[in-house]
């Protein structure tokens, strides 16, 4: 099991205060999940960038030095491996051209990952963990479709509720929560681990695994449910799919 952040924001900032200094922040929480961490940010002048490291951490000043790297798109990531060794390779958020992806959960079986469209895609995948593969599959399904490279419009947002509701409905397909982002909009599912979002009234948007502090206003995603996160004109997510409980009082 793995835990994630990712945040999207109308100005630019860093992210210090979310990732180290928060009481369940993902360096607090990096002590029960220790197999590495991964930080990307995104802006809209140089895009992203993406740091990862194989070391727990609570133990790297790097991570406190990639949270203060400010931006208006956040994805954050500590692993608890259980798929592939403890190496950077298989660290998570993992980044196709515009696409940076991160996932918590396992995998039981990826044999139903494999098809002709999905192979080429799949032949890019660096590591060993079943969530790279998860994530070559789901490009590998916007290739086929010709969206890969284009901005998200509704068409996006029907190739990946199709392609996530296939991948939760296969038998071996385990547990997928998962994050997906191309720098301007945010997609997140949860199936089988927790998930949660925060809308700071137009100015901030936040999913998360848990709420990383007690402040009010967490509400939890229901099973199933895939989001839609938009960073323009102001940070503002709707419902793909599924349901959302009350924001917590």
């Amino acid at each position: 099991m793995c835990r994630l952040l990712a945040v999207v924001t109308a100005a630019q900032v860093g992210w210090r205060q979310r990732l180290v200094d928060a009481p369940r922040g993902l360096r607090q929480l990096s002590h029960e999940h220790p197999h590495g961490w991964g930080v990307a940010v995104h802006t809209s002048v140089d895009g992203w960038s993406v740091d990862r490291r194989a070391t727990p951490a609570f133990q790297d000043e790097g991570f406190a030095v990639a949270a203060d790297r400010a931006g208006t798109v956040l994805l954050a990531h500590v692993r608890q491996g259980t798929v592939g060794e403890v190496s950077t390779r298989n660290t998570h958020p993992f980044r196709q051209g515009r696409w940076v992806f991160m996932h918590n959960g396992t995998i039981e079986s990826t044999a139903w990952m494999r098809d002709r469209d999905s192979i080429p895609r799949l032949e890019q995948v660096e590591g060993q963990t079943d969530s790279e593969q998860l994530f070559a599959w789901l490009l590998s399904r916007l290739d086929a479709a010709g969206l890969t490279d284009e901005p998200c419009t509704e068409a996006t947002d029907r190739v990946l509720t199709a392609s996530l509701r296939e991948a939760r409905t296969t038998r071996g397909s385990g547990a997928i929560n998962v994050v997906l982002s191309d720098g301007r909009t945010v997609y997140a599912h949860r199936w089988g681990r927790s998930l949660f979002l925060r809308d700071d009234d137009r100015s901030t948007v936040s999913v998360a695994s848990e709420p990383e502090d007690s402040a009010t206003g967490w509400s939890e995603v229901a099973e199933g449910s895939l989001l839609r996160v938009d960073r323009d004109p102001s940070p503002r997510w709707r419902l793909l799919e599924g349901a959302m409980a009350p924001p917590r009082g």
